[in-house]
């Protein structure tokens, strides 16, 4: 018996060739598609800025847009001149200019009596709305009588607050003057129309804080305790009335031992 030999099948890989010529065409097709998305993008931008050019001068030229007027809203003590004055624009300006946010940090820099300040855009003018501080004690620097408020923030008194009769209030540093103003608060809340005697407060630590009244007694009152304030003033009138009756008065009160129920007395000497 005879066997024949089977074919053994080809396995040649074959890849493709692309003709030059064929290649050139798809790289010009390639270019001419950038090149028309390029001047696409460049009459598109071209307009724009021509646009921008046009909508920009109708804005920033036209009387349409200028300031007609300012208008100063809360002003008590300080005058609508000063508040103008640290103003960076001025009616005729065009309104979109106006830098009114530069505005707002001037009047905050160079107005410290001024708590809130706004400055907002409206219709042909500009909106200036103010909160000036108002001072519950005032203190001094320098031979300089300034006022302050509950923030604990010195600024220079205006207007009726120059010769308002205000207390006096001594601290050595900030920390205890901010301790010492809310004793202020509490203190002016409760006291009634005794809080009309009082002529200055002053604070040495955290735990003595003293009172000097207009009729002459100093008033060592303690450390601030809201829940014991309106018993400590009511024991204070009691005892100023009693020194009235068996002295000729008080110049010395110390209250700092009132939850032991003791407190010391000195009384007016005669003469």
């Amino acid at each position: 018996m005879s066997y024949r030999r089977a074919r053994r099948t080809s396995k040649r890989r074959y890849r493709t060739v692309t003709l030059r010529s064929k290649l050139k065409s798809e790289r010009r097709k390639t270019a001419g598609k950038v090149l028309l998305i390029g001047t696409v993008i460049g009459v598109l931008a071209f307009g724009s800025v021509q646009g921008w050019k046009a909508v920009s001068s109708f804005l920033f030229e036209s009387e349409r847009f200028k300031i007609r007027r300012i208008d100063i809203v809360g002003a008590k003590n300080v005058t609508k001149g000063e508040i103008e004055a640290q103003l960076s624009f001025r009616t005729g300006d065009n309104i979109f200019t106006a830098w009114v946010s530069k505005s707002e940090r001037d009047l905050r820099q160079c107005k410290p009596e001024l708590k809130k300040v706004s400055v907002r855009r409206g219709w042909k003018k500009i909106v200036v709305r103010i909160e000036e501080r108002t001072p519950v004690a005032f203190v001094s620097y320098g031979g300089e009588k300034l006022g302050i408020d509950s923030d604990n923030r010195p600024f220079p008194l205006r207007g009726r607050w120059v010769k308002h009769p205000l207390p006096e209030i001594t601290a050595p540093g900030e920390l205890e003057r901010a301790e010492l103003l809310r004793f202020v608060k509490d203190f002016y809340s409760q006291a009634g129309d005794f809080s009309s005697r009082a002529a200055g407060f002053g604070i040495e630590s955290l735990n003595e804080i003293t009172i000097r009244l207009k009729d002459g007694p100093l008033v060592v009152w303690g450390r601030r305790e809201n829940d014991k304030l309106s018993a400590k003033l009511d024991r204070l009138q009691q005892v100023l009335d009693d020194g009235l009756k068996r002295y000729s008065g008080l110049e010395y009160v110390n209250l700092a031992f009132f939850d032991d129920g003791r407190i010391i007395v000195r009384p007016k000497r005669n003469g």
